[in-house]
């Protein structure tokens, strides 16, 4: 019996392992589970010692070869450990597996490039590109001609620039280029590019060059906005325009506000002259225009040569102006009278007298004096409705022996800001050499100052129209290389007219 069962399971044995290779031969995806019978074979090997358990097997193998599906699928199902651990078909072959996970690998690596392409790829996540440096892109407002233009002559400083909008005008095809310094337009240095048609042309402003910005002042110390908003607030008050008929808001600001120290520049507020206007004075001829300049300046109008000119008319006076004109023979003395021709009123006369170097200037009087002449000699000029006078600024001519002295037309005590009269005074003679300003004014047009708008309300629309800006610029009473920019807050205007805000209406007025 002992003979008989070796027998046996030696041809159990046997026909088991031509069923097992017969097995991996058809299909390699029943490995597994070829040596889980292997493994049940070497168990009943060890642990079955009656011979009619060889016949159970074969059974389970013989139906292998009629399985079209591999039976690895079935495997999930068991989740046991043990199980897992029986299980050692990838460790049965590690030259195939090695071999399939390095053409694993070059896949991979083959397909590096185009990953990296793709702005989703992984692989780009991981490795930063840097980005190309690309030149200055075109801002969205400025054609580009203009812009292709201006590259062409800023060069490699294109990025020092920026299109200042205040300064540019789209309609009149002006684009202002100005040049940054510390993040802040430098008002001085730039380009300003014209378009006319299809010609394009520019103009370099001064301070192009290479700049020493240690000069300039460090915006982290500028007074805040609204400090700056409240100082041009203060400024603020009414006035009259008079060729307009208009009573305004406008800023009384005389220059701008320093971004450092908050001070203001305003217009000195100077003292009131009550005056007693004659009305207005009349020639119809130049023999009475010639009587009228002897009389005033004492000139023996005999020995000058009278010369007519009618083209000396400017904005400032509307009306159409004749010039009547004298020379002396010797060139020396020459006297103008301006009129208006329809009516002959006069409106404005200059001498004027070649000094001598060696002339010298007597010492002068205190200046309420020279006020005092002035007014007394404009008021004989003078419409009059206009009852008050307001001394704006005092001249004082270091190349000639004169003082200048300038008035502001009042009414209501408002200043009628478009009504200005300036006298020059001879430090010798005393005459009143010259008068300018419209003669002409009157006030029987102006509104009276009642149901105006709130002064807070015109200050508002007033920054709407022209918000502070914080500039950079040059400061006008110094020069040379070496000197610092100023660093102010200022309303910057395309147009070089004033602006107002209506105290009735509250719209805007330009005059």
């Amino acid at each position: 019996m002992t003979y008989l069962h070796n027998d046996l399971q030696k041809r159990a044995r046997k026909v088991k392992q031509q069923q097992k290779w017969m097995v991996l031969s058809k299909a390699s995806g029943v490995a597994v589970a070829a040596f889980l019978i292997f493994g049940l074979a070497n168990m009943h090997d060890v642990g079955v010692k009656k011979p009619q358990t060889v016949s159970l097997p074969p059974a389970e193998v013989v139906e292998l070869p009629k399985t079209k599906q591999p039976i690895l699928p079935k495997q999930p199902e068991s989740k046991k450990p043990t199980e897992q651990k029986m299980n050692p078909p990838v460790r049965t072959t590690p030259k195939e597996t090695n071999k399939a996970r390095t053409e694993q690998v070059d896949k991979n690596k083959m397909n590096t490039e185009p990953i990296s392409q793709t702005p989703t790829g992984e692989s780009q996540m991981r490795q930063p590109v840097s980005p190309p440096i690309s030149p200055p892109v075109s801002p969205p407002d400025i054609p580009a001609p203009v812009w292709t233009y201006f590259q062409k002559i800023a060069g490699e400083n294109t990025n020092e620039y920026q299109v200042h909008p205040s300064l540019s005008n789209e309609k009149t095809g002006q684009y202002y280029f100005t040049r940054m310094v510390n993040g802040i337009p430098y008002l001085d240095s730039g380009y300003l590019v014209q378009v006319q048609g299809e010609k394009t042309q520019s103009l370099a402003l001064s301070g192009n060059k290479q700049l020493n910005t240690q000069l300039f002042p460090d915006p982290a110390k500028a007074i805040p906005m609204e400090q700056a908003q409240q100082a041009f607030a203060d400024s603020v008050e009414l006035a009259y325009v008079g060729n307009q008929s208009k009573l305004v808001y406008f800023p009384g600001l005389f220059g701008n506000i320093n971004a450092i120290d908050g001070t203001v520049r305003k217009e000195e507020q100077k003292q009131l002259i009550p005056i007693t206007p004659h009305g207005k004075q009349y020639v119809r001829n130049e023999k009475e225009a010639a009587a009228f300049l002897s009389k005033e300046l004492q000139l023996p109008m005999n020995e000058m040569t009278f010369r007519y000119d009618s083209s000396n008319n400017n904005s400032m006076r509307p009306q159409n102006l004749k010039v009547l004109r004298w020379t002396s023979e010797n060139q020396q003395k020459s006297v103008s009278l301006d009129v208006v021709a329809d009516t002959g009123q006069i409106v404005s006369y200059y001498f004027n007298e070649a000094e001598e170097s060696s002339k010298k200037t007597p010492d002068p009087k205190p200046t309420e004096a020279y006020i005092e002449s002035a007014s007394l000699f404009l008021q004989k000029f003078l419409d009059k409705s206009i009852q008050q006078l307001r001394v704006k600024d005092i001249i004082r001519n270091s190349s000639r022996s004169e003082i200048t002295i300038q008035f502001q037309a009042m009414h209501h005590n408002i200043a009628i800001i478009d009504r200005t009269f300036e006298l020059s005074i001879d430090l010798e003679t005393e005459q009143v050499v010259s008068m300018n300003g419209d003669l002409t004014t009157s006030t029987d047009t102006l509104p009276e100052p009642v149901n105006v708008i709130l002064r807070e309300t015109a200050i508002e629309r007033l920054l709407e129209e022209g918000p502070l800006e914080l500039v950079y610029a040059n400061n006008p009473g110094l020069s040379g290389a070496n000197q610092s920019p100023q660093l102010i807050y200022t309303i910057i205007k395309k147009e070089t007219t004033r602006t107002g805000i209506d105290a009735r209406s509250g719209k805007k007025v330009i005059w």
